[in-house]
Order: structure tokens, then C-alpha cells, then sequence
């Protein structure tokens, strides 16, 4: 038992140290008949546990160091279709294997409800189709004690090491190999990005479009409002980070979204106004529980360094005082510091003085008329706030940006991870050599020589269209519960 002052005593501890023997010896022992049932079976190995029992055992919960590759997964040999796949919040590690099939979290782990029925689908034709995860920190910055990446900081680690792994690939595999990028939640964030930077290549570049088979976001902040949701269409909102249109050039027929209704990642109203500033202000924060003085202190540093660099730039532009450009789209510029061309230096003391002091004297006039138009337009920036709580938004949001994936089989639905499955082998169908084609039937030849062989479809069960669209994506509780085979509530 511990003692007064929290320290464990010596008995105190042997038993905790028991404990977690025995707990883990007897979840051995409660697994032995499933994991028997699903692991080889050899003399040496009677249990199918591998050569380390424990270890086996924590690798069920991703605690382990066994690296769990789909046999399906042609990654490492140069595939037709390469899936570079990054996954959404706490759902990865700077340090994970980039083909470890080991969820993270029991719910974790989002796209490979993509790529492992992808590499099914595809079984039969050894070497179409490999996938990889992004590793990255995929954190908001929230941690008990010790400090943890912030949001942004995870997002440019996964734009850069997704960035790297497609540059390595290409000049391992040349043009044997196209990839598609698939991206969730932050990670959609992060594809979007390449997406752009890719799309406005030269075509001579190491990687350009050309190299790009396709594009999908799910879930993604930064969704252009109102665009198709997997060719079909989508809702009217857009992402809440930035719904504005983008010009993602010799991309842009090759990209597809996946939007929920009221999945607020993707389908945010439109004048949020200041909600994404200070989005992007918490995004550079550390949250440290143990440590509520760091927050305060990043508080301070990131609103001072974004006030520094609008005034720089309010000082040395000329033209802003006549432009569209708001006060408002300058901070929420210059608080971004995601992408890696972001790294130009904050202004020096003396350049902020000189801001401040043209400001306040030759530019004290240019200043006051740009801020006083932009107060006449304030309230319609932000006119869309109040439908946050006034719409199935909160109720809704969370639960529609979990929805996307097949988790609940048998229910009747087509879920978008199915239809991500049929465009992602369509493509590499056509990437490969083509299909076989299916001969009918010929009946035996008079003199009794064997008829020809007929070919098969190739993998059915995914490749057909699916079953006559009559489903309606759910937007109201009644319509998620029930999608999900659930009864409605008491009383509805």
C-alpha cells in the first residue's frame, strides 16, 4: 500500500508488480482459444502466440513491438498503385512503421478501413496495390505532464514526412509506381496542402501531377464549400478552417472528397468569422495539465508574434489600405505556420517600432479608414456563428466525422470507405495491364479436345457497383440511429 506521503512502499509495490504479472499471464490465458482459433497452430508454437506470448498479447492493444503487415500489402515492391494513407488526430506516432497494421487506440487506425480491403480486393493480382501510413505526431498539443507536439506542428511534420516518403518512392520506383494520396481529418489537412503544391508543379518536376493518380480528403478542413462528395452531391458548407475555393491546377480532376452532413471538419457554415483565427492561435498552444503557466506563457508569444507580423505586413504593403484584403485574412495568414515556406523570421524590434510608429503617425489615416470599413462588414463575417448551436452541429459533428468508415457491416448502407475501395481499385485496374476478359462458354469440340478455359471475374464482391443507391445519408439523430440499427429514443 502506499504510504502517507504517495510514495509506494516496498510491499506495496511487489503486489502492484504481481498484479501485472498475473494480469497479463491470465489475459493469456482468457485469449488462448481465440487466438488459437486465428493464429497458426505448430508444435513449437501450441498456442499460436508467436515466439513471445506477452508481447503478442500487448501487440492486440499496439503496446507491442511485432510490426503487423497485411499479406496484401505490396508497399516495399515497387506497386502499380502505392496508397500513401494519413490518419486523423492521436491516431499515429512520429516513430510508427509506415505498413504496422496495429491500431494506436481501439478505435484508431480510420484508413485502413481503406487499404486492407483495398489489398483484398485486389488479391489475386500479387504486386497491384501496397499502402503506407504517414508516421507523425497527430496531436493537439494536450498532454498531462510533459509537453506533446501542438496541432500545427503535427500537421507540417505530416505534410513533411509525407512529402519525403512519395520523393524516396519515386526515385526508388521511377514511374512503375502511382500513388494515391488518402487523407483523414488532420490528415486530410495535410494532403490538401501537398495537393496544391503538387498540382502547381512543372510537370519536369521530381514529383508532379502526372506521378498522382488520385486525391482523397475525408473529413476535410479545409473543403472548398459546396464541392461533390464522392460524385455525388455534397453538403453546402464547407471546411471550417477555410471554405474559400483553391486552385489546385493540373490536380484538380483527380481529387474527391467524403463530407457528412454536419460533419463540422467539412461542412462548417460560412461566416464563422474569428473562430478559425483562434483555431489557429490554440493550434499553436501547448495544453500541459500539470503546467497551465506554459499555456498562458504560449498564449502571450503566439498572440504577440501574430500582432507582430499583421503589423509588418499592414506597414510594408501599400496597397492594403485599397485592397480586399481584411485585417482579419492577414492574422489568420500569418498564424499559420504549417507550411514549410512559413518559416521567414518574425519582424525585429525595430521594425516593429517603425510599424507601430507609422501606424500611429503618417499611417494613423490609412490605418482608421481601413479599420472603419471593416467594422461595417464585421457582423456579416460572423453572421453564421449563432447556427453552431442553433443547428445539429454540437449533436451531430462529432458523430458524422466518425461515420465514414464500415465499421457496422450488414446494415444496408454503402459507406464512403466502400466507395473509396471501388475508385481506388478502379484506378489501379487501369493503371495494370487490363482485366481478362470473360469468354463465354464453349462447348466441347467434336473430337473431344478440351474446351478453353474461362476466366473469372476479378474480385466480385468489390468491384461490382453496389446495390441501387436508395440510401440517404443520416443528418438528424433519428436518421444516425437508425442507420446504425439502433432504437430511436424514449418517446421519439
Amino acid at each position: 500500500m502506499e504510504s502517507r506521503t504517495g510514495r509506494m512502499s516496498p510491499g506495496g509495490a511487489a503486489t502492484r508488480v504481481f498484479a501485472v504479472c498475473a494480469t497479463a499471464l491470465l489475459a493469456v490465458t482468457v485469449l488462448q482459444t481465440s487466438v488459437a482459433a486465428a493464429a497458426p497452430i505448430t508444435p513449437s508454437d501450441p498456442l499460436g502466440l508467436g515466439d513471445d506470448p506477452v508481447e503478442s498479447v500487448l501487440d492486440t492493444f499496439g503496446l507491442g513491438n511485432k510490426v503487423d503487415q497485411d499479406p496484401n500489402n505490396y508497399a516495399y515492391d515497387c506497386p502499380d498503385i502505392l496508397i500513401v494513407a494519413i490518419t486523423g488526430a492521436t491516431d499515429s506516432e512520429s516513430d510508427r512503421n509506415p505498413v504496422d497494421e496495429v491500431d494506436r487506440l481501439p478505435w484508431s487506425n480510420w484508413v485502413g478501413n481503406v487499404t486492407v480491403p483495398t489489398g483484398e480486393a485486389n488479391a489475386e493480382y500479387p504486386g497491384r496495390v501496397g499502402w503506407v501510413y504517414v508516421p507523425y505526431a497527430s496531436e493537439y498539443g494536450v498532454a498531462v505532464a510533459d509537453p506533446v507536439p501542438t496541432y500545427q506542428e503535427s500537421v507540417r511534420e505530416g505534410l513533411s514526412t509525407m512529402t519525403r516518403m512519395i520523393d524516396e518512392n519515386k526515385t526508388a520506383c521511377g514511374t512503375s509506381t502511382k500513388y494515391v494520396l488518402l487523407g483523414y481529418s488532420v490528415g486530410a489537412e495535410a494532403v490538401e496542402r501537398l495537393a496544391v503544391d503538387i498540382g502547381s508543379r512543372p510537370s519536369t518536376a521530381h514529383v508532379s501531377s502526372d506521378d498522382i493518380a488520385g486525391v482523397a480528403l475525408v473529413g476535410d478542413p479545409y473543403r472548398p464549400a459546396g464541392t461533390a462528395s464522392l460524385d455525388k452531391p455534397g453538403p453546402p458548407g464547407g471546411g471550417f478552417m477555410s471554405s474559400e475555393p483553391k486552385d489546385y491546377g493540373t490536380l484538380t480532376d483527380k481529387i474527391r472528397w467524403a463530407c457528412r452532413p454536419m460533419d463540422i471538419a467539412c461542412d462548417a457554415p460560412e461566416n464563422l468569422g474569428v473562430l478559425p483565427l483562434a483555431l489557429n492561435v490554440f493550434g499553436r498552444m501547448h495544453f500541459t495539465l500539470l503546467d497551465p503557466a506554459r499555456t498562458v506563457t504560449d498564449f502571450a508569444a503566439v498572440s504577440s508574434d501574430v500582432a507582430a507580423r499583421t503589423i509588418a505586413h499592414v506597414f510594408s504593403d501599400p496597397g492594403f489600405a485599397t485592397s480586399d484584403e481584411s485585417v482579419l485574412d492577414v492574422m489568420l495568414r500569418v498564424s499559420d505556420r504549417t507550411e514549410p515556406t512559413a518559416d521567414e523570421p518574425a519582424p525585429s524590434p525595430q521594425e516593429m517600432f517603425d510599424a507601430a510608429q507609422w501606424a500611429m503617425g503618417p499611417g494613423r489615416s490609412v490605418v482608421e479608414a481601413k479599420l472603419a470599413a471593416e467594422a461595417k462588414g464585421f457582423a456579416a463575417d460572423n453572421a453564421d456563428i449563432p447556427q453552431l448551436w442553433e443547428k445539429p452541429y454540437i449533436e451531430l459533428g462529432f458523430l458524422q466525422h466518425l461515420y465514414y468508415w464500415d465499421n457496422f457491416p450488414d446494415n444496408g448502407r454503402d459507406w464512403e470507405s466502400e466507395k473509396l475501395i471501388r475508385w481506388i481499385t478502379d484506378i489501379a485496374r487501369e493503371k495494370s495491364e487490363k482485366p481478362p476478359v470473360i469468354e463465354p462458354a464453349v462447348p466441347p469440340a467434336a473430337d473431344g479436345a478440351e474446351a478453353p478455359r474461362v476466366i473469372p471475374p476479378v474480385a466480385p464482391g468489390y468491384l461490382a457497383p453496389p446495390a441501387a443507391p436508395t440510401e440517404t445519408v443520416p443528418s438528424t439523430w433519428e436518421e444516425v440511429l437508425k442507420s446504425l440499427g439502433l432504437p430511436p429514443e424514449p418517446g421519439k
